[in-house]
């Protein structure tokens, strides 16, 4: 909040009249995007260069208007395309000094659109615009990582002298990822022989356990993987940060757990409340445990929020295995409202994105019994 109050204050005092610092705090307004889209499109730029893994790239937000699909990588088109987001992740080895490169490669496309604005703008607008601008990328490169963001800043101060179990992970999230993408695709067999693999290089890092993880859930096997997670949590050295994405995925297995017939009911919901509340505490966005809240409504017999939740998690939801996870939610919570026509238009959209997935399976032979 502080951050968009200075700016806008710099803008009064470079343009001196209520006119012009209105037009400047447009400018700005427009500066911050092209800033923002500027660092995203140095990112996408640079993880296609330099071999890190570009998984997923978002124009806009708000609800979702179409998704394309090239190769391993998804392009999403959202309602209100005034923001780019592309997701990079480890891809060929060695894994820390590409993601290093790639934010370097992002922060010098930063710097330059900050510096153009800067030099070649003129008029209030373009004034506001070199502030809005060099506030976001400023913001964007000011070292800082909490649960949900890892800024270019942080990455570039940081990456290269990683030591210890940290390094260790980031070096085995190529094979982390490739087991998830096999999840996502269905092919069992290969994300089983990813985890083996994982289990015989990295056997003491969370990385292993974390694949296993993915690979119970993806049979169903929710109680297991819930021992899992409680594993991880109770090791010595967790940091706060992996606590608490351990802590949101329980809350997600342990509600799953119940619906299957895995957990005692009493227990599981107590378990899912005190799990989404405690990772909210530390800092876990509300909105991505929107998803495990509409099964947990739904659990509860709460089948209204039931549909609003799982409606927001779907068409907000990038993950396209978790997408199909709260599709069959609200699926479910359309068959126990009485609406099995919309259950199964619902239904299709899940078998379309992951017709293997556990739930969605389990919803189909639900509905076919109807």
């Amino acid at each position: 909040m502080l951050l968009p109050l200075a700016v806008l204050l710099a803008v009064v005092l470079v343009e001196r009249d209520p006119v012009g610092a209105l037009v400047g705090a447009g400018g700005a307004v427009a500066g911050a995007l092209i800033g923002f889209a500027v660092l995203q499109l140095g990112v996408l730029a640079g993880g296609l260069a330099l071999g890190a893994r570009v998984s997923r790239v978002v124009v806009g937000v708000g609800g979702r208007v179409r998704d394309w699909k090239l190769g391993a990588r998804t392009v999403t088109l959202r309602r209100l395309p005034v923001m780019l987001s592309v997701t990079v992740g480890p891809g060929r080895a060695p894994v820390r000094p590409r993601l290093w490169a790639t934010s370097l490669v992002s922060a010098l496309c930063g710097l330059a659109a900050c510096v153009l604005l800067a030099v070649l703008g003129d008029g209030p607008f373009w004034h506001g615009a070199a502030l809005g601008a060099t506030a976001a990328v400023g913001m964007s490169l000011w070292p800082r990582r909490t649960v949900s963001m890892t800024s270019t800043g942080w990455i570039l101060a940081n990456y290269l002298r990683l030591a210890g179990r940290e390094a260790a992970e980031l070096d085995a999230a190529p094979l982390v990822s490739e087991a998830s993408a096999a999840v996502r695709a269905g092919d069992m067999a290969a994300a089983e022989q990813v985890a083996r693999e994982l289990g015989e290089r990295y056997p003491a890092l969370q990385s292993a356990v974390f694949a296993r993880v993915i690979i119970m859930e993806a049979r169903g096997e929710y109680g297991p993987a819930m021992q899992l997670v409680l594993g991880m949590m109770r090791a010595e050295g967790v940091e706060q940060r992996d606590f608490t994405l351990m802590m949101a995925g329980l809350a997600g297995l342990a509600a799953a757990a119940v619906e299957a017939g895995q957990l005692d009911r009493e227990l599981g919901l107590h378990t899912t409340r005190q799990s989404m509340a405690d990772a909210e505490q530390l800092g876990y966005p509300a909105h991505k445990l929107n998803g495990t809240k509409a099964l947990l409504a739904l659990l509860e017999q709460d089948t209204e929020s039931a549909i609003t939740l799982a409606t927001k998690a779907a068409y907000l939801g990038e993950d396209v295995v978790g997408r199909a996870d709260d599709l069959a939610t609200l699926a479910r919570a359309h068959m126990v409202a009485g609406d099995n026509a919309k259950a199964r238009s619902v239904l299709a959209e899940a078998e379309r994105l992951a017709p293997w997935w556990p739930r969605v399976v389990g919803t189909r032979e639900r509905l076919d019994v109807c």
